[in-house]
């Protein structure tokens, strides 16, 4: 006799409500608005218009590396998209002013003097889609990451210079020198610095270190500096910091570069959007306006996530949707040992506003109620 073929009862999702969400398709928060799950990936799979899934891989990867971690240094890749996605979100005319350089690395940037040259010559000489970036962009900005998982931030304010008229004929004017006209390529440094946000004498250090780096690449490709063009500031009682001012992270919170990174290149690109809407063009507040004295670290981070979460979607050609999955336990394939989904959670008892520019001992004085905790 033949067997009867098991029968299971069908899975039926539990369906919620815009007043009453529930845990829907496993561990997906569900409030009835976001419609039917197909049952199988199959119609996925065999449509002419959702692309492969590894069409995602860069932007899902900063994704899945920032949500992942909390008090944690960031890789390049989870500094660099966020980064280029507020660029690339100008206006076309703000935009075409603005050029992101690609990470710079501790291969070059915290190697050995003996090693220098020769890495040097190795990562940059022949990349010419990387120095295109400084002879095509009025402002450049360039996230270095000087040690592993520690970022800081090259800011550069790029202008052109002169050049043999390439319309003068020297053959019917022999002895007439040839007119000098403006190069169509920026070629000159006219303003630049490196900021980091931490204070004392480790930072200065990494931050000579960086600034020789950046001269000694920038001048093998004959790009120029103008004197006096580095960008810092001494105070009255002696302090001194790289331009713009930024608010400096705890003595425990070198994790958070990346994000301070990110932090100081949204309001730089602000700052050149005001200026592009005023019709307006460079002037030196851009520099010496110090940013603002409050930097939530959490609520940067999750900015960010969400940069690279809709980045995901547009990967997919927008044949995606965001979801909130709950879970108790965070686990991953990397070898991290699980760990509780609530070790996540934002920390505020360590946050501190501070007023701009009054730093003493590298410290700035707490704005007024900037209690930590409040």
């Amino acid at each position: 006799m033949p067997r009867r073929p098991f029968r299971t009862r069908p899975f039926k999702p539990r369906v919620g409500k815009p007043d009453v969400p529930v845990f829907s398709r496993g561990t997906i928060l569900d409030n009835g608005l976001i419609g039917e799950k197909p049952p199988s990936r199959a119609s996925l799979e065999a449509s002419r218009f959702v692309p492969d899934p590894e069409e995602t891989e860069n932007d899902l990867y900063a994704l899945n590396s920032l949500q992942l971690r909390r008090g944690w240094p960031l890789e390049q890749l989870s500094v660099q998209i966020p980064i280029e996605y507020l660029r690339d979100n100008l206006p076309p005319g703000a935009r075409d002013l603005v050029g992101i350089a690609i990470c710079g690395t501790p291969y070059v940037f915290n190697c050995t003097e003996e090693n220098l040259a020769r890495r040097t010559y190795k990562m940059y000489n022949r990349w010419q889609a990387f120095w295109d970036i400084f002879r095509t962009s009025e402002y450049v900005i360039w996230p270095i990451e000087a040690e592993r998982g520690y970022f800081v931030t090259a800011i550069f304010h790029m202008e052109k210079g002169l050049m043999d008229d390439p319309d003068f004929d020297t053959d019917e004017n022999v002895d007439t020198d040839v007119p000098q006209v403006q190069n169509p390529r920026f070629g000159i440094v006219g303003a630049w610095s490196v900021v980091d946000a931490q204070r004392g004498v480790v930072a200065q250090e990494r931050v000579t270190r960086v600034r020789d780096r950046i001269r000694r690449a920038l001048e093998i490709q004959r790009i120029v500096f103008n004197p006096q063009s580095y960008q810092e500031h001494t105070a009255e009682n002696g302090e001194q910091w790289s331009l713009p001012w930024v608010p400096p992270p705890n003595a425990d919170d070198g994790w958070s570069s990346g994000i301070r990174s990110f932090a100081l290149v949204r309001q730089l690109i602000q700052r050149i959007l005001d200026s592009y809407c005023r019709g307006q063009g460079f002037n030196d507040a851009f520099f010496v306006q110090p940013t603002c004295g409050w930097l939530n670290v959490d609520q940067v981070r999750h900015e960010m996530m969400g940069i690279c979460a809709i980045n995901v979607m547009e990967d997919m050609e927008w044949n995606a949707r965001l979801a909130v999955e709950c879970l108790p336990r965070i686990t991953t394939i990397e070898g991290i040992p699980s760990f509780k989904a609530s070790a996540l959670a934002p920390v505020d008892t360590d946050k501190r506003a501070y007023v701009p520019e009054s730093d003493v001992d590298g410290q700035p004085r707490l704005a007024p109620n900037s209690n930590p905790g409040t």
